[in-house]
């Protein structure tokens, strides 16, 4: 027979019952810490057996760094690559915490969930979801943003919330080459920003500062336009006054998501064809078509009624 440290605890009974254990305890009586002697009493084994199975366990990313607090899917469903594999090596602000991000991440890097359904996926209750979301915020692992439904300019209560799972570190702020090019790059986004008409070309170069500002201290391109522009269909009363409103909610800071800093690829971004207008998704940066660097669909080109059109002789 293999030494227990080469097996899997899907595969170790002894570790199926001090998990078991450990998970009916947790949601019994989360405040009170159970000691490895009345672990053991509980499981039928010995001080010194049951240690080696919370080590192994603890080991294979089951149980939290203290030991006692139950991770992820438990025996018989490993940790998730990616995503939730992250989370359960992430330094979180206490081991509920931790219990609570890798139930988010079960779910994917971003997504949307009632908190009453995380509680059941953490195998806590709902109070200490609300108790402890707010340290993962407070650390820059999570970000939570309501989605309200509304109807006729009436709210009628909420969706489940959109989170996306941040990774605690910020973009450094822009130097060099980058720096001086921020004036026209904030120019471009303003420009990108539908909402955004209306105003003097006074208004549009105070709206290019502030929004540098934030490009210079480390917001990238496309986060900054999918702040500005999320209600494109908004027509709003004082444009300039929405931007700084808008504005100021965001971060001093850019923290850089989760997903980003693992796999080095950003969330796919939608956007619509300066061509065709046709929507389409991708994680290109920067201005791109329907087709990359070409447009897949010139048939349907959008020519503004003022354009000019020549005619070949």
């Amino acid at each position: 027979m293999a030494p227990h440290r080469d097996i899997s605890p899907d595969d170790c009974p002894s570790c199926h019952k001090v998990y078991g254990a450990l998970e009916e305890h947790h949601t019994a009586d989360p405040e009170t810490w159970l000691t490895t002697e009345a672990l053991g009493r509980i499981v039928g084994l010995k001080k010194r057996a049951t240690q080696d199975h919370l080590a192994h366990l603890f080991a294979h990313s089951r149980i939290d760094a203290n030991r006692r607090t139950p991770l992820g899917g438990g025996i018989g469903q490993p940790l998730l690559p990616g995503a939730q594999e992250w989370a359960a090596n992430v330094v979180a602000p206490d081991p509920t915490c931790a219990k609570c991000l890798v139930a988010l991440a079960a779910i994917g890097w971003e997504g949307q969930v009632h908190m009453e359904e995380l509680a059941k996926i953490a195998g806590v209750s709902l109070r200490t979801i609300e108790r402890h979301r707010p340290h993962l915020v407070r650390a820059d692992l999570v970000a939570f943003r309501p989605v309200p439904i509304r109807e006729n300019g009436k709210n009628l209560g909420r969706r489940p919330d959109r989170f996306t799972l941040l990774s605690g570190f910020t973009a450094p702020r822009l130097e060099g080459a980058a720096l001086e090019a921020v004036p026209a790059l904030a120019a471009s986004i303003i420009d990108r920003v539908r909402w955004f008409v209306g105003v003097t070309d006074e208004e549009r170069a105070l709206a290019a500062k502030s929004v540098a500002w934030c490009l210079r201290n480390g917001w990238p391109e496309e986060a900054l336009l999918r702040a500005l522009d999320a209600t494109e269909n908004r027509q709003a009363y004082r444009p300039n006054g929405y931007l700084d409103k808008l504005l100021r909610k965001l971060p001093a800071q850019y923290v850089i998501p989760a997903r980003q800093m693992v796999t080095q690829r950003t969330a796919p971004r939608r956007l619509d064809c300066a061509i065709c207008d046709t929507p389409f998704k991708t994680t290109m940066p920067g201005h791109v078509l329907c087709g990359g660097a070409v447009c897949l669909r010139p048939e349907l080109a959008v020519i503004p009624p003022s354009a000019t059109v020549y005619k070949l002789a």
